[in-house]
């Protein structure tokens, strides 16, 4: 949910940024650096950290106990690469 959110605020400051360029309203552009600023906190202070730690965590439980997280099972309805790409 949070990459989602993030991704989708992510898309709005692009379009506003792209509708704003060079309208020269100057409370469009406070609105859009306030938009960029909530973009950039929740990159460093949500996304970006429980990103990296659902794959650190994924990958060491993997490496202890395979079984645990991704059972053998599952294999024949999802391959190695696209488990690792996913």
């Amino acid at each position: 949910v949070i990459q989602a959110v993030f991704f989708g605020i992510c898309v709005l400051t692009d379009l506003s940024s792209l509708l704003t360029r060079g309208s020269g309203n100057q409370e469009q552009e406070r609105q859009l650096k306030k938009l960029i600023s909530l973009r950039d906190w929740m990159l460093a202070v949500l996304a970006f950290p429980v990103g990296v730690f659902v794959v650190v965590v994924f990958w060491i439980i993997y490496a202890y106990d395979r079984e645990m997280i991704y059972p053998k099972l599952l294999d024949n309805f999802i391959p190695g690469w696209l488990n690792h790409g996913m």
